[in-house]
């Protein structure tokens, strides 16, 4: 998250970068680390994740040991401090700290890695926050017919989302 915002203040120095905000896009691991990093940065006004997410007691890697899964050292490796009934966050309310930003999200129904029933009911929890800003449309989730990928179609979708509210 710290290097990806310091990133944002490098490319905001450049002479052909607009400064009216920025969008980030990622799948799998970049799908969860652009809402990780536009939760802690403002300037990221829409935020397109694919295969980036389900709770994390619903994670596919189990069980809930050191080195695995979300305690994997290049993720969270240290949530395994908490028991997995009493984590202190889960994405439903990173992506409701989002709003009134603009949100997409692809939840493959065969992704091996994310349930999508999952990613389904994060969002459906964090639409209330969009409801309270009154831009209930600027939260959208699909769920494509494939395994843990980004297909053209849906990759079409985003970047159209992109240009539509960045």
């Amino acid at each position: 998250i710290w290097d990806n915002i310091r990133a944002l203040d490098v490319l905001e120095t450049l002479p052909f970068v607009r400064r009216s905000g920025f969008a980030t896009i990622g799948t799998s691991l970049g799908g969860h680390n652009s809402i990780y990093t536009a939760v802690f940065d403002e300037r990221i006004r829409v935020i397109v994740s694919s295969c980036g997410f389900d709770s994390y007691l619903e994670y596919a890697a189990t069980p809930w040991e050191p080195g695995k899964g979300w305690a994997h050292p290049r993720y969270l490796p240290r949530i395994t401090d908490y028991p997995r009934d009493r984590i202190p966050f889960d994405f439903h309310e990173m992506i409701g700290a989002l709003a009134p930003r603009a949100f997409f999200a692809s939840a493959p129904v065969r992704d091996g890695n994310f349930k999508w029933r999952s990613a389904a009911r994060i969002v459906a929890a964090a639409l209330p926050v969009y409801q309270l800003h009154d831009v209930p449309g600027l939260i959208e989730l699909v769920h494509p017919d494939v395994a843990h990928e980004f297909p053209p179609e849906v990759r079409e979708q985003a970047y159209a989302w992109i240009e539509r509210y960045l």
